[in-house]
């Protein structure tokens, strides 16, 4: 169809405790005056006594202490951070992956709020290899290693986590710490929450809404967004629950592009309002109409529970539930001698017959998942300290239901397929320990190690469904299964040899094993199957950085790592076609994939200020066996996509990075960044002669080129980004933001020379955001922004938004 507690009374005990902090050194302070004016007239046999000091100390609990992951295991890499204090007065966030759009060389994918496929591009990865970054939150993975950028199989669960309880974000680039899996190889993300210290209680309301003006077809689109949290502390039992409710409208994401027809015979309904364009490879096509008008109505749950088991051992406990409902409809532009709207049969445009059959199809996704996390840890800062933890992600229900019939007949329940992923879903478990010896005449070590394992499951059948609305079931179009499992061991030795020096040495031992592999497919009227073979494979990863701090402001840091990236399960056993609003996805495994080979290394130099940093860094990769899935827009518009080894990647680059307080005026703080890449695809000789022997396409006459010399895919040469922000008063603070990239490709060979179209690479951007702040009262605060104010028209393979305005009201208790 068409889109249509009070506070907690006074502590006697902290307030006695604070009194004697205070009047301790005030009453030794005064008694030694007294001595002193006594001295000369005294008897020296009989001085006054002195009171000496007493120093009192009070336990603190772990959760008003806690460090980072960082700072707990002194985790070798370059990290840039933002606060939620930060958040809240520089950023328009409506989800989690709102908090790190300025930071260096950071670029998230996201399309549309409530995007459920985000992922992140770093310095030397681009948004294509979301299974090249790790994202964590209080130590619980929030990547999907399923996959690698595919959809719902390879996008961080962003979801899981909502702007208001953010403590801080941390980020750390590049594979230089033991302790992060292989697939870190691009960094690490570590997001730190907040519990509640005594009762608190929230809520916001917020709302967008933007005009999209793409091919000339102006359409306003809103999203709104409730959430509501509580909590409190008891003694040792400390509580919060989360809630919110989204109701999103988004953008066009795609379009009906087929290419021009060359078909003059048989007959079609005369229709005006086709669009000439060129498809990505500077092919002449026509735009027929957007599909994939998203709206989706998401609900997210969330249960924090945590305990003190004693001062310095602390119990964690999450509990989530995410429901999402999504109806991605489709909006024609071609239109009869009448007027009417024409979405289905054979349609005359200029003198040439195109048949339209199922292009505008309607697609409906209903998902519930479920996650836990478990964490149980000890925060002496003594000899020894340890970590457990562990999670479970299960998609209890996901499904995707497309109709096979025209958008008339789809409306009376007709026939369709039902693509499921129920059932599918991963877990994992670590221990960790650090152990702290002390100074010694070689200096001081602190030794940390752990052991990792996880397993990722994939069930994903494909049902022919009599009743695409509504049937769960039926027989098999197709089916995909396996499972991936992986157990690391890692230890790692921070030794400080010199109050100047520290060198850091650590390695990682992976084993990799996939199982299970099934595929079965409809050929003609026959389900034909295949079970895929088993595979193993073990790898080191040896790492080192070595630190020099000269002065006390100044830092250089020398860093080398090796990762391993092994395949996902959809790369390896994910074979299936799916159709979203409108557009065909074929989507092919390879069960041959070789593990990535990763060799990076970072010179790196900090100088500290007051009130701010500066931070020049340079970088260099290099991959073997790099693992990119190729997508590649087919003559009747579907889109084709599959993975396959990259013989050889070299990046090398270089980042700058800083920031600063009350700059030049009180109240005016700056932060930016910028990045320049070289990424090139230095050997891939294997798949340039494959595609050449392929030759060119009616789509692509550039196919068969070769790839070699040409830049990575999604990787721009430049990025930055920088915020001006400003506090005039205690109340308001105001900000400015510039995000800026230049154009990236989306074929290996650099093909799509056409980047302001669907499937391309994507274009050069330059955004501009505003966001205010005003605290009305000390419990309600109200935030008005708008991004893209100057109304870029920008893609990166989809459309992404044009100029939309915030608007939002907090009240906390």
């Amino acid at each position: 169809m068409p889109y249509s507690k009070p506070p907690y009374p006074l502590n006697p005990r902290r307030a006695l405790i604070c009194l004697l902090i205070v009047a301790s050194p005030l009453a030794a302070a005064e008694t030694e005056q007294n001595v002193d004016k006594k001295k000369s007239a005294a008897d020296s046999s009989k001085a006054v006594p002195v009171m000496k000091e007493m120093k009192v100390t009070e336990t603190v609990t772990p959760a008003a202490q806690t460090p980072t992951a960082k700072e707990r295991y002194r985790l070798p890499a370059t990290t840039e951070s933002v606060t939620s204090e930060k958040i809240d007065s520089t950023v328009n966030a409506m989800n989690v992956e709102d908090a790190i759009k300025y930071l260096p060389s950071i670029q998230v994918r996201k399309r549309y709020i409530g995007d459920t496929n985000a992922p992140v591009g770093w310095r030397t990865s681009g948004t294509g290899s979301s299974a090249r970054g790790l994202i964590f939150a209080d130590g619980i993975l929030l990547s999907s290693l399923l996959g690698n950028n595919n959809g719902n199989t390879g996008s961080p669960r962003w979801n899981m986590v909502s702007p208001s309880e953010i403590e801080r974000v941390d980020v750390m680039y590049g594979p230089f710490s033991a302790a992060h899996a292989g697939n870190s190889i691009g960094g690490v993300i570590d997001i730190t929450t907040r519990m509640p210290e005594k009762f608190e209680a929230g809520g916001d309301i917020k709302s967008t809404w933007q005009d999209s003006n793409l091919y000339g077809k102006k359409q306003t689109y809103d999203s709104q967004e409730y959430s509501f949290n509580i909590g409190d502390r008891y003694k040792d039992l400390s509580f919060r629950f989360d809630v919110s409710h989204l109701d999103s409208h988004s953008q066009p994401i795609g379009f009906v592009n087929p290419l021009a027809s060359a078909t003059t015979t048989g007959v079609g309904t005369p229709v005006t309002g086709a669009v000439a364009n060129l498809n990505p490879y500077g092919v002449n096509a026509l735009v027929l109409g957007s599909s994939a008008l998203n709206h989706t109505v998401q609900d997210n749950f969330k249960w924090k529970f945590g305990y003190d088991i004693t001062p310095t051992i602390h119990a964690a406990y999450t509990l989530g539930l995410w429901q999402n409902d999504n109806n991605a409809g489709f909006n024609s532009f071609l239109r009869d001698s009448a007027g009417n709207v024409v979405d289905s049969g054979k349609v005359n445009i200029g003198g040439k017959v195109y048949d339209l059959g199922t292009t505008f199809a309607e697609t409906r996704a209903e998902q519930m998942h479920w996650s836990h996390g478990m964490n149980l840890k000890s925060n002496t800062g003594g000899v020894f300290d340890w970590d457990l933890s562990g999670s479970v992600v299960d998609y209890g229900t996901d499904l995707s239901r497309t109709s096979t019939q025209s958008p008339g007949l789809a409306a009376n329940n007709g026939a369709g397929r039902t693509t499921s992923l129920t059932g599918t879903g991963w877990h994992t478990a670590d221990a960790k320990g650090i152990w702290r010896p002390g100074a010694n005449l070689l200096g001081k070590h602190e030794v940390s190690f752990g052991f990792h394992h996880d397993l990722y499951n994939l069930d994903n059948p494909v049902y022919n469904a009599t009743n695409w609305q509504s049937s769960d079931g039926g027989s098999i179009y197709s089916n995909s299964q396996g499972k991936t499992q992986t157990e690391g061991y890692w230890m790692q030795d921070a030794w400080d040899f010199d109050k100047k020096w520290n060198l850091t040495l650590g390695g990682r031992l992976e084993n990799w094993q996939a199982y299970d592999g099934y595929n079965a497919s409809t050929v003609g009227t026959a389900l034909k199957s295949i079970n895929q073979a088993d595979r193993n494979d073990l790898r080191f990863s040896p790492k080192a950085k070595l630190t020099w701090k000269p002065l006390d402001r100044v830092q250089t840091g020398l860093s080398f790592g090796q990762a391993y990236r092994f395949a996902t399960v959809t790369e390896l056993f994910q074979s299936t076609t799916t159709t979203v609003g409108g557009i065909q996805n074929i989507i092919n495994a390879n069960p041959n994939l070789k593990p990535e080979d990763a060799l990076s290394s970072e010179l790196s130099n900090e100088y500290f200020m007051d009130q701010g940093k500066l931070r020049l860094s340079l970088f260099q990769e290099r991959v073997k066996n790099a693992i990119y899935t190729q997508s590649t827009l087919l003559a009747n518009g579907s889109v084709a996509s599959t993975p396959g080894n990259v013989g050889e990647i070299q990046t090398y680059g270089v980042e700058v990075a800083g920031e600063a307080s009350d700059v030049g005026i009180q109240g005016i703080d700056l932060s930016g960044n910028a990045t320049w890449t070289e990424s090139r695809i230095t050997e891939n000789a294997v798949a340039d002669a494959a595609a050449a022997a392929a030759g060119a396409t009616s789509a692509n006459p550039n196919a068969n080129q070769p790839s070699t010399g040409k830049r990575q895919p999604r990787v721009p040469e430049w990025r930055a980004s920088a915020t001006i922000a400003y506090r005039p008063t205690d109340k308001l603070t105001t900000s400015v933001s510039g995000r800026y990239s230049s154009p990236q490709f989306s074929q290996l060979n650099n093909s799509d020379t056409n980047l302001g179209t669907y499937t391309s690479g994507g274009t050069a951007y330059f955004v501009v955001d505003l966001h205010a702040k005003y605290q009305i009262t000390k419990q309600v605060s109200a935030t008005v922004g708008i991004d893209n104010v100057n109304n870029n028209e920008y893609w990166l393979y989809h459309p992404f938004p044009m100029r939309t305005y915030f608007a939002g009201i907090k009240y906390n208790y």
